[in-house]
């Protein structure tokens, strides 16, 4: 249960930052947190070495990890599972996962508008 956000095809990544611009003006919640996005960054490359990536892999992230940023939003700050959560990093797509169907479908909805802020298309995982 999760989607990946993609460009199209062809076209880049858009940053961090733009990412954030662009949902404060599509969502009424939204979080941004530096310092979260860098430890989801962290556990990312502590799996990454648990699995063996190849060096060059986990040098990239450790190279991406101060510029991440994670996110939550919604349309209020009440938002129960009306919500997507993910972490923006530079030249990557957000991988939004779920914890639960019902998750999954009371934020489709928030999916469909943050998919047409960031001009993404989203693909199930």
């Amino acid at each position: 249960m999760a989607h990946r956000l993609d460009p199209p095809e062809g076209e880049s990544y858009l940053s961090p930052a733009e990412v954030v611009r662009r949902l404060w003006g599509e969502f009424g919640f939204v979080q941004a947190d530096a310092r979260a996005g860098a430890e989801h960054v962290a556990a990312m490359i502590r799996q990454f070495e648990r699995m063996d990536f190849p060096a060059a892999v986990i040098e990239e992230h450790r190279q991406l990890q101060p510029h991440a940023v994670h996110l939550v939003v919604a349309d209020t700050a009440e938002f129960g599972d009306a919500y997507l959560s993910f972490a923006a990093l530079p030249g990557q797509g957000p991988l939004i996962g779920y914890h639960s169907r019902r998750h999954e479908s009371a934020a489709a909805a928030l999916l469909a508008r943050c998919c047409r802020a960031l001009g993404y298309h989203a693909t199930e995982l």
